[in-house]
């Protein structure tokens, strides 16, 4: 078939025709998906059986965990400027965690519409590579209209505990944990972000 305009053909020539085409596009479907399945499969066999009782230490971890989600999810709810006091109520929080465990907090203040927004900073100063710094953050706000709790309640409560784990250890290179705030749109890939 010929386009008189331009003078190009439509359908390749030679008998291959649109039926040749099918079979070669459902061969490099079929090659993809191999590919893909190779690729995402575990190796081994999964284990089944009864799942091994949690050690103390693992009970007080989940302790932990839940107890700080409860309560930023639960107790206080929507984090954002807007209640304001919700937002600063999760600031406290985290804040008086970190100093439960013994860590000096830096306040990281900034204004956001006329109200003080603050990242909280604590530093596990590095023994041999001091400059060399790992940020292990999480965001203390949550999206309009939900309580947050595994977006960013959870992820407060990992940074907390990371933090509870690691209190005391001699690491080479510095650790910085940091819980920043409006992190969630309207304030999302915008200067208002603590991060």
């Amino acid at each position: 078939m010929q386009n008189a305009s331009r003078g190009f053909t439509l359908l390749p020539q030679g008998g291959v025709g649109w039926r040749g085409m099918l079979l070669r596009l459902g061969a490099a479907v079929l090659v993809a998906v191999a590919f893909v399945a190779y690729m995402i499969a575990m190796p081994g066999r999964p284990y089944s059986g009864p799942a091994a009782p949690p050690s103390a230490e693992e009970m007080q971890v989940a302790s932990s965990l839940r107890k700080a989600v409860t309560y930023l999810a639960g107790t206080i709810g929507e984090r954002k400027l807007e209640p304001y006091r919700a937002l600063e109520g999760s600031a406290r929080y985290s804040e008086e965690a970190f100093q439960a465990l013994g860590y000096g907090v830096e306040e990281q203040e900034y204004v956001v519409e006329g109200l003080k927004a603050k990242n909280l900073v604590v530093e596990l100063r590095g023994a041999k590579q001091a400059p060399d710094v790992h940020v292990i953050g999480a965001h203390y706000d949550s999206v309009y209209g939900t309580p947050g709790a595994d977006d960013n309640a959870s992820g407060v409560a990992a940074l907390l505990e990371i933090a509870r784990e690691l209190k005391g250890t001699a690491s080479a290179r510095t650790i910085r944990f940091v819980a920043f705030t409006n992190e969630e749109p309207p304030r999302f890939q915008t200067p208002m972000m603590g991060s």
